[in-house]
């Protein structure tokens, strides 16, 4: 493999007007001091820790839980199905959206009751309802799901998030799992929403209900996720915003004053980073010659977006192949090589390379049609057919 610096400066012109050959800058702000025990700064595109305090440390996560319950519930269940709440969820403490025994929503008006006002009661009819009658069975999902996204310091023994010494996770997993759950189109209108009407299937009695999170009201860009509170969590926030195409995403454990801190981080992530997409996915890097081929030629691609997360006023960005000097037939979307995008010495953001076409082995059966083929545009571009 040959690594290539592929036009160092010109692609650096090309990401945008900032940026130029040099030694990278740091951010200019430094981080706010927090009242938390624990928080997260998460760039949303590429997973990016802007910031971090005690962010791997196990912590109880109050309501926070209940991100993972609505994922759940959008990828297993069908928001028109009825679900009719039985005795035990009704009956669970702590905070409500007022439903009784015997009522019947759709799954689509209990995840508003579930997210927007922490609603135990609609927490525990959705893990009845997703697992088949049995919540333990939907605690199991959750555990599973949480491993599958990478929360490996997570362990859930509720869907609403009361204390449980078994109960648990960190910062960092829950902004892997609100990395994911704002993946779903859905989740994030239904976390964006501040008022919601839902109405009950067989009685029709309407229930209004409002979102906790005070962030959507206050802080420009708001849109999500989730507050939670207990006596044994304290204070608990996972917040998400966007500007300027650039989503971060917030979580701040057992905080004195969960908006102070969540709108401070937010406003330092805003005002000292920005998000680059150097190549999007698909878009042709550049062509590399092929052996044994009709084909003189093949576009490379990136598979996935060449992007980073870097202090806003940061020079230095670039971009750096690695290739062979020719490849050889293959199918198109073969791995051939990787890009990286480099900010001074370090790798802040990579993408495998791909072949943009499908690369024919050379059979003498291809070699006469391909000249059979070549004959008749040459004849046609004579007039002579």
């Amino acid at each position: 493999m040959a690594k290539h610096g592929f036009k160092g400066l010109l692609a650096a012109i090309a990401i945008g007007a900032c940026l130029c050959a040099g030694r990278p800058a740091v951010a200019a702000v430094s981080p706010p001091e927090i009242s938390t025990r624990a928080s997260i700064l998460m760039e949303w595109q590429t997973g990016t820790i802007l910031m971090e305090k005690r962010g791997f440390t196990r912590m109880h996560p109050a309501s926070l839980t209940k991100m993972m319950t609505a994922l759940l519930a959008l990828e297993r269940g069908r928001l028109e199905d009825l679900v009719r709440v039985s005795e035990e969820a009704a009956s669970q403490p702590g905070s409500s959206m007022d439903l009784r025994a015997g009522d019947v929503f759709t799954l689509e008006d209990l995840l508003y009751g579930l997210m927007l006002v922490s609603g135990n009661d609609a927490a525990w009819a959705i893990a009845e309802h997703i697992g088949n009658g049995s919540a333990d069975e939907f605690f199991k999902l959750m555990n599973q799901r949480a491993k599958e996204l990478g929360a490996i310091n997570t362990r859930f023994e509720n869907p609403h998030g009361l204390t449980d010494p078994n109960h648990y996770t960190t910062a960092f997993d829950l902004a892997v799992i609100a990395k994911a759950c704002m993946r779903h189109p859905y989740f994030k209108r239904l976390v964006a929403t501040k008022e919601k009407d839902v109405i009950e299937a067989e009685s029709h009695v309407r229930l209004s209900l409002e979102n906790t999170n005070r962030l959507l009201w206050v802080v420009p860009g708001a849109d999500g996720v989730k507050t939670g509170t207990t006596q044994a969590a304290g204070q608990c926030l996972v917040a998400s915003a966007t500007r300027d195409g650039m989503r971060l995403l917030v979580v701040v454990l057992d905080s004195l004053d969960r908006w102070h801190d969540a709108a401070a981080l937010l406003e330092y992530g805003f005002g000292s980073f920005r998000y680059i997409r150097a190549v999007p996915a698909g878009e042709v890097l550049l062509t590399l010659p092929v052996a044994g081929s009709t084909v003189k030629r093949v576009p490379i691609v990136c598979a996935t977006d060449l992007s980073a997360c870097i202090p806003r006023h940061a020079f230095g960005l670039r971009i750096e192949v690695d290739l062979p000097d020719r490849i050889s037939p293959c199918p198109a979307g073969t791995v051939v090589g990787q890009a990286t995008l480099c900010l001074g010495d370090r790798v802040v953001g990579y993408s495998d390379l791909v072949t943009g076409a499908w690369i024919s082995s050379m059979t003498p059966l291809r070699v006469v049609a391909c000249l059979a083929w070549r004959t008749v545009v040459f004849l046609s571009n004579l007039g002579l057919l």
